[in-house]
């Protein structure tokens, strides 16, 4: 391989003259020009004039223990050293595909050649680089990269697929403004003696602010300004959005606990930020008023008053939140999520809610759903369905556990079903919920079940395999591999049939659509008889 020659060439010297490296490797000079330029992209090399070197000398002595115990052509090859970087940020091999763009028989291939040379290896789902020279080789070359393209007085502070640096304020700066900078335009104006950026420019909204300022965050104060962000912003986020611009960042575990954080309930990562009284103080300073969560008795009460109040008995399902706190395994919800299955019991649960005190805050008489708050409760009401996906009979019958109060029966929703309810939502702390009932034992078909019982059943597997893909990515929790595998199949089928509806007329154009592989569209184009 030319390419290999000359890298293997120019670690064995250090310095040489262009002429000598293409004699050596049996290239033109054209094209160990190009080689060359490819080595300097990487931060491997420096080419001054007709002469190319190894970048420095310390990089120099660890190419060469390097290329003592492997291929240097197969660690730098292109898509080689993007996985060894995803190694090194520990990601799931989801995560991984995600990043890199590869196909799953793509990433397969690569890594089976990674791992058989002892680079790479798989702990827990998660790569990891198996060897700590090559484990310095990444993160030397990561900053040389990052350090060529940035400006000479900027600080970076991440560098993965994208950049999050600092400068001085004021000063100019190649990107776009970001994190802490970019928060002064949602009214959130922290005081900094720095701007931040990220390069290369993309769009930034709210969301990607608020993940490039926990990226950027040097200390528990830095985090717990990004909290404040999240929490004033937090009607107005959008979820899915947010969990996207986490995702690939070793700090989307931090972004899936922002809602519990703010909430005042325990986190796995809460030293990370600082003590709750604290961020009540600082939430203050920003106009935002932080509450915790209510304790159960007081839920209890709420729900005890309305069930008095109703004039005959109702029965309601208890998911989410409220589910996980009486089964168990939540200390505490903020919200009282609640659904019906007919319109009566609905209209007469609202009205014994509001005779209870709680308060719409919309002035429309409500119809699929309500929200209601008195106090620090609140009850989210829903009528036969939550985040488009229906209340099924099936689900109605594993609610086998059942809670009176007055006239209202409250049935706990089994742990599978309200599993695929925070799956479907989309939202950053219904992923965290979902963590803590996979560590207590989840039973994974019932997400599958679900999923297929919907009237798009390929729509909501789509919803539960990504955030499955975000689940073990942020934990490590690992569903079972049949389990995807179906998931994957229903959501790919999905996404090629709205491609079809949406114009796409031939397997290329929908390939390119959806990102799916063009061998994987044809097939099911086929089996669907879209051809």
């Amino acid at each position: 391989m030319k390419r290999g020659c000359f890298i293997e060439e120019l670690v064995e010297r250090g310095v040489a003259r262009l002429e000598e490296l293409a004699a050596a490797c049996g290239v033109s000079r054209s094209h160990a020009y190009r080689l060359a330029a490819r080595l300097e992209a990487l931060g491997l090399a420096v080419r001054e004039g007709g002469v190319v070197r190894v970048a420095d000398p310390e990089l120099l002595q660890l190419l060469k223990r390097v290329k003592s115990k492997f291929s240097l052509a197969e660690l730098l090859a292109p898509k080689a050293l993007e996985l060894l970087e995803c190694a090194a940020d520990r990601l799931t091999l989801e995560a991984a595909a995600a990043r890199t763009g590869l196909s799953r028989s793509g990433l397969s291939s690569r890594l089976a050649r990674l791992r058989g040379l002892g680079a790479v290896k798989v702990e827990g789902g998660r790569l990891a680089i198996a060897d700590p020279d090559v484990a310095e080789l990444v993160e030397r070359l990561r900053a040389r990269r990052a350090a060529l393209i940035v400006e000479p007085y900027a600080e970076i502070l991440y560098a993965g697929r994208y950049i999050v640096k600092r400068v001085p304020a004021g000063a100019p700066a190649r990107g776009a403004p970001t994190g802490f900078t970019a928060l002064r335009r949602f009214s959130i104006d922290i005081a900094s003696g720095y701007d931040y950026y990220v390069q290369p420019e993309g769009e930034v909204g709210p969301e990607e602010a608020i993940v490039h300022a926990l990226l950027a965050a040097r200390s528990r104060y830095e985090r717990t300004l990004a909290a404040v962000a999240y929490a004033k912003l937090s009607k107005t986020l959008n979820p899915a959005r947010l969990v996207a611009a986490a995702r690939g960042t070793p700090v989307l575990a931090l972004v899936l606990e922002l809602g519990d954080y703010a909430s005042g309930l325990p986190t796995e990562h809460s030293d990370l930020f600082l003590p709750w009284d604290e961020f009540r103080q600082l939430a203050r300073l920003y106009g935002v008023e932080a509450k915790p969560a209510p304790p159960l008795a007081k839920v209890t009460e709420a729900l005890a008053e309305a069930g008095r109040l109703l004039t005959e008995r109702v029965e309601c399902y208890a998911l989410g939140g409220l589910a996980l706190v009486l089964e168990g395994v939540k200390e505490a919800t903020r919200d009282v999520d609640l659904a019906v299955l007919d319109e009566r019991s609905f209209k007469l649960l609202l009205s014994a809610l509001r005779s209870a005190g709680f308060e719409l805050p919309a002035e429309a008489e409500p119809k699929g759903a309500a929200v209601l708050e008195r106090g620090d409760v609140r009850v989210d009401l829903f009528l036969a369905e939550v985040a488009g996906a229906r209340i099924t009979e099936a689900m109605a019958k594993r609610a086998a556990r059942s809670i009176a109060y007055g006239r209202l029966v409250v049935k706990v929703l089994s742990l599978g079903d309200v599993a695929f309810l925070k799956a479907v939502s989309g939202r950053e702390r219904d992923l965290e919920d979902l963590a803590r009932i996979a560590r207590r034992g989840l039973d994974w078909r019932v997400l599958l079940e679900d999923a297929l019982s919907q009237e798009e059943p390929g729509r909501f597997a789509l919803a539960v395999l990504q955030a499955l893909e975000a689940l073990e990515e942020a934990h490590g929790i690992a569903p079972p591999r049949r389990l995807k595998s179906r998931l994957r199949r229903e959501a790919a089928a999905h996404l090629v049939k709205k491609a079809v509806e949406e114009g796409c007329g031939s397997p290329e154009e929908v390939s390119a659509l959806t990102g799916l592989p063009l061998g994987e569209v044809r097939k099911l184009m086929r089996e669907m008889g879209l051809t």
